[in-house]
């Protein structure tokens, strides 16, 4: 067996970028999914919807630590810089292809999976059948179908199996151009879900009884989709490479740039629906922190003005205060008009989705601000003497 040969250190290596790549989306993906979890439990809403975008999150974590160890191996390098460290290492590097492409198969999938379970939840108390039934079968049975093919095709190529990342093990292997097919119609199909992820939701929304501004919000939210959909149509045309062995670590490094991207488009996008009550959490501590600084500006205010107030007398002092209690007293005989305003503002809460509360809404509840005014009667009108008092 050959041992591990150390590498040219000229040799044309992508594998520094495309790991950078890898953890940089790794970790903005991995934050917005662990804001996703806090704020479901928190609300008490975790369902199958999260727990399908926690797999997802997994498989990006999985595919991003294979392809790490794919690039350290030189796997982002043509075949034959690959071969000069070794059949063995070869034999690795290969291994690593085809396992990444698993993880990154069944994460696309189940961040699909999430997306539909999550607009199913929506809709879950309305008459939108055919919304219904559309999510049902494409997004989740059949996307489930497709991935669970294409992931068992992928290490089925060869009898036995590892014959297709060994050279040196002789064996019976499909038409490679069989895998590559059979992988764009995939990637095909899940441009075509992305897509129908992006527009079905404005199919729901515009027949719900909200404000105009909330259903063009909401279809916005839900149609970032459309940017997965735009990353998934990029990397079908890349797949086509998967038929090439004679230098597949070269060929197959935009398919997993571009599936990277996917991944955490997908993870991303499909939180942000989620996140609405991180919005106000944030606009909470925004406000607290406007109402703190104008707290301790009125506070320096009083403290600078009582500094600079003239020094007065004892005598002055007991001046002042026996005015004070003669008004006081002057005012005792006086009854007391009191006059209170009520305003009315929405507030908005969030229902077992996140979202909606009610069949075809959002519930929302009323919260009243009162003001109270008080006078002397002698500043009180006539008329309104005999309007009655609170």
């Amino acid at each position: 067996m050959g041992g591990l040969k150390p590498r040219d250190s000229d040799v044309e290596d992508r594998g520094p970028v495309l790991i950078r790549i890898l953890w940089s989306l790794t970790a903005l993906a991995g934050i917005t999914a662990a804001l996703r979890v806090v704020v479901r439990v928190r609300n008490r809403m975790f369902g199958w919807d999260d727990m399908f975008m926690i797999f997802a999150m997994l498989c990006f974590l999985g595919w991003s630590v294979v392809l790490t160890l794919y690039a350290q191996k030189g796997g982002s390098m043509h075949i034959e810089n690959v071969a000069k460290t070794g059949p063995d290492n070869v034999a690795n590097v290969l291994f690593l292809n085809w396992l990444s492409q698993v993880f990154g198969i069944l994460g696309v999938a189940a961040g699909k999976i999430s997306v539909a379970a999550l607009l199913l939840a929506i809709i879950r108390l309305s008459e939108l059948r055919w919304q219904r039934i559309f999510l049902w079968i494409v997004p989740v049975t059949l996307a489930s179908l497709v991935a669970i093919a294409c992931s068992t095709l992928t290490f089925a190529q060869c009898t036995p199996a590892n014959a297709l990342w060994d050279q040196r093990v002789k064996g019976m292997c499909i038409d490679p151009h069989v895998m590559s097919s059979f992988g764009t119609f995939t990637g095909a199909f899940n441009t075509f879900t992305d897509a129908s992820l992006a527009i079905v939701p404005a199919t729901i929304f515009w027949q719900l009884t909200n404000k105009t501004t909330e259903k063009i919000q909401l279809t916005i939210v839900f149609g970032l989709n459309i940017l997965t959909s735009i990353c998934s149509g990029i990397k079908t045309q890349y797949l086509a490479e998967l038929a090439n062995r004679t230098d597949q670590t070269w060929a197959t490094y935009d398919i997993f740039v571009w599936v990277t991207g996917e991944l955490f488009l997908m993870i991303v996008c499909g939180t942000i629906p989620t996140l609405h009550a991180v919005l106000t959490w944030i606009r909470r501590a925004a406000n607290g922190f406007k109402s703190l600084l104008v707290k301790s500006l009125d506070q320096n205010r009083h403290c600078s003005r009582k500094d600079s107030a003239p020094v007065t007398s004892d005598g002055d002092d007991k001046d002042k205060n026996e005015a004070e209690l003669a008004e006081l007293h002057a005012k005792a005989h006086l009854s007391i008009k009191t006059k209170t305003t009520v305003e009315r503002a929405d507030v908005y809460t969030d229902s077992f989705d996140g979202l909606f509360a009610d069949k075809n809404g959002v519930r929302v509840n009323m919260m009243y601000h009162v003001r109270r005014e008080t006078r002397p009667n002698s500043a009180v009108s006539p008329a309104e003497r005999r309007g009655g008092h609170s």
